[in-house]
């Protein structure tokens, strides 16, 4: 796990959960919050955790005690917040952490995964994407194809958890720009029903130099405010 010292040089800000509430109170148009793995809710089941760590994040944004917060769900089964006012947000998870985008307005999605995640990139590719981005991926070398297959499924994933479409039948519909550098995603194409492109904004964010993590925003330019929990 990366260091506080390093996340902060990253431009992820170190912060205890005893001083988060008083960055939540900041108005801001988006946060990112990274929460280690080690720090996590000792709690065995998955659901319980992560509503744990929904409820205390968001809490200070809504003004309530987490325990106060109401959780509807929409067609899909992506959760929003029932109370007038509250933010977006979408969460993420996988070994070693989890990672909550807080948006003001419009809507957000977020991915996360490992950077050295192993996967059989020709056949997830040939199913889940698009034929370009297929092919282009059949013509690099082994490791950058991963890297790309990473990026690419980190974007496309943000972007139908932004849209609560979920992935099936929509992976391909968005379509990237193939790159194994961690630039923020180029859109190349898109749903007719998302909205224009021109709607659309992508971050992509080192937590702990061990993940890659994208941030896509409908009706929301702005860059986001990055913290690590601490403790």
């Amino acid at each position: 796990m990366t260091a506080v010292g390093e996340s902060t040089a990253m431009g992820w800000q170190p912060v205890g959960l005893t001083q988060h509430a008083d960055r939540a109170c900041l108005a801001a148009p988006l946060d990112v919050w990274w929460w280690p793995e080690r720090l996590l809710p000792p709690i065995a089941a998955r659901r319980q955790r992560t509503d744990t760590l929904l409820r205390t994040l968001l809490a200070p944004y809504v003004g309530l005690p987490p325990a106060a917060l109401r959780f509807g769900r929409e067609t899909h089964g992506r959760p929003f917040l029932l109370h007038a006012g509250a933010p977006d947000f979408n969460l993420s998870d996988t070994a070693g952490g989890a990672v909550v985008a807080i948006a003001a307005q419009g809507r957000v999605g977020v991915d996360v995964e490992c950077v050295e995640r192993a996967l059989p990139v020709a056949r997830l590719a040939a199913r889940w994407f698009a034929r370009e981005e297929a092919q282009a991926l059949q013509k690099l070398d082994a490791e950058p194809a991963r890297c790309a297959f990473l990026r690419l499924w980190t974007a496309k994933e943000a972007a139908c958890k932004a849209t609560g479409s979920g992935i099936f039948g929509f992976l391909s519909a968005w379509r990237f720009e193939v790159d194994a550098t961690d630039a923020d995603p180029r859109l190349a194409s898109l749903p007719a029903d998302v909205g224009a492109d021109t709607r659309w904004r992508f971050h992509r964010l080192d937590p702990s130099g061990s993940h890659t993590l994208v941030v896509a925003l409908r009706d929301l330019s702005d860059p986001p405010r990055c913290f690590v929990v601490t403790g």
